[in-house]
């Protein structure tokens, strides 16, 4: 799906339309799940940031400001010189971040990209995402296995079919914005948290072992 929207996959049939500014040509930001290798490891943090601006011919020097303006939104120690190879891999995915947001798409797509972290890394980066977001309103499509992380970010959250390709149902998220972590144990995070839960259930994504004996017996008999 992400791929379509990026028109990066050409569909079999129908069209895909977003909706911009004068009718142009849509700025798409994606942030790919292999975030590593979607970085240019010769080009220093700051090139790497500030690389979409480049590509459109913006001054080296504005480029820099923009990325050191970009950085200066979150804690980090992190400088526009520094080279992307040294940095860990949360680092190297708030680079991918703000690449992909610093030239203000039209929208932005999100593949898994906490996926590699760990729980207290993952949820640091889950907050710095809806940070850039609500500064800069930019409509987002963020792919996630993760129930709670999709619930803590999203407004809406599409169910897709067991098999993919299909969106079964669309949950709306009505816990206020900004977010926070102790929203995690909130009667609106859980009730959203156990929809999510019994949809995968009906679909057959979630078999436990008394589920998994039933069938087998049926079989038998």
């Amino acid at each position: 799906m992400l791929n379509l929207i990026a028109g990066l996959v050409t569909p079999d049939a129908g069209e895909i339309r977003i909706e911009t500014v004068g009718n142009k040509t849509p700025h798409i930001g994606y942030v790919w799940q292999d975030y590593r290798a979607s970085l240019l490891p010769w080009f220093s943090v700051g090139e790497n940031i500030s690389f979409p601006l480049m590509l459109a011919n913006i001054s080296n020097k504005r480029r820099k400001a923009l990325a050191e303006q970009a950085l200066s939104g979150f804690v980090t120690d992190i400088g526009v010189e520094d080279p992307v190879y040294r940095l860990s891999g949360g680092q190297q995915q708030l680079v991918c971040l703000l690449r992909s947001s610093i030239a203000d798409p039209d929208i932005l797509l999100l593949d898994e990209p906490l996926s590699a972290l760990d729980q207290p890394t993952r949820w640091t980066m889950a907050f710095h995402i809806e940070r850039s977001w609500m500064e800069r309103r930019i409509p987002a499509l963020f792919v996630s296995h993760d129930i709670d992380e999709a619930v803590m970010l999203a407004d809406q959250i599409l169910l897709m079919g067991r098999n993919g390709g299909q969106i079964v149902d669309i949950l709306e998220n009505t816990l206020h914005r900004p977010r926070s972590a102790k929203m995690l144990t909130s009667s609106e995070h859980i009730r959203c948290r156990d929809q999510v839960i019994q949809f995968l259930f009906e679909q057959g994504a979630i078999r436990d072992r008394h589920s998994q004996t039933n069938r087998l017996i049926s079989r038998t008999t």
